[in-house]
């Protein structure tokens, strides 16, 4: 067990996933949320910023995945980045915010957007060819119950793509040198996902052909945060590249793409 902000993570005796236990509840995390965006001076730029180079890549995934363009819903879209670039490639759009500060943003841009949460949201099923989350399921109170439900509004033959950290590591090489950190980031993040535990989860909801691999390195605004991120970052992407695949550099985010299967769909 480990204590950050005044919350305890503990971790799965029989999974291994990690999460915060007790947790505030729904309307608490939704009033933390609404700010979410704006903490420790971030802005719209700021937040473009960090996270461009993976948007751009999963993009040009998806672009290659499923050529035709096709209807892509964007849960936790924020500021409309990833929207924005993907309207470029000739996507029907969709995303889905809790923060209305960052929905007010994402509007004046013309983008489709609705201030609701995926447990909230209502859309038919097999809705969207894709649909994306990036840094989203480690805030969501029950991971499980969503996915099953982006599941079903995925159509067949549709993938969902998420990134997710992975601190857990991180966090226990600092613990050896006695040195605190509030890496977990609770309350806001409520679980760490290891390539094991992401996997299992995605399976449960009954994805199929998941693959987890280093996407490209976010770009924090301060100079040392953006040092170690891209060095940590690359070293996997490397790693991950000279072993084929089958070494993933523990303690970095993780992409994971997962595709509903026509026959899984029946």
């Amino acid at each position: 067990m480990t204590v950050q902000n005044n919350y305890r993570v503990v971790r799965c005796k029989n999974c291994g996933l990690v999460y915060v236990n007790p947790r505030p509840d729904t309307e608490t995390l939704l009033k933390l949320y609404n700010d979410y965006h704006q903490r420790d001076g971030k802005d719209e730029y700021t937040w473009a910023k960090l996270m461009e180079k993976n948007f751009r890549e999963v993009s040009a995934l998806l672009d290659r995945i499923i050529p035709k363009s096709g209807r892509v819903l964007d849960i936790g879209c924020g500021y409309g980045h990833f929207m924005e670039i993907m309207r470029d490639y000739g996507w029907s759009l969709c995303g889905i915010e809790p923060s209305s500060k960052a929905l007010s943003v994402a509007r004046k841009k013309g983008l489709n957007v609705i201030e609701t949460t995926i447990d909230d949201a209502a859309f038919p099923c097999n809705s969207f060819d894709a649909i994306t989350a990036f840094y989203v399921l480690e805030h969501l109170t029950d991971p499980l119950t969503a996915l099953k439900k982006i599941f079903m509004i995925l159509r067949p033959g549709g993938v969902l793509i998420i990134r997710v950290p992975h601190t857990t590591p991180i966090v226990r090489f600092l613990s050896v040198f006695r040195i605190k950190n509030s890496l977990y980031d609770p309350p806001f993040h409520l679980y760490d996902y290891s390539p094991e535990t992401i996997t299992l989860l995605l399976k449960r909801a009954c994805f199929s052909s998941i693959k987890v691999m280093p996407g490209s390195p976010t770009l924090p605004e301060k100079k040392i945060e953006r040092i170690i991120s891209t060095f940590s970052g690359n070293l996997s992407r490397l790693l991950f590249f000279i072993t084929a695949g089958r070494l993933l550099l523990p303690g970095t985010s993780k992409t994971v793409i997962a595709e509903k299967n026509e026959r899984d769909s029946n």
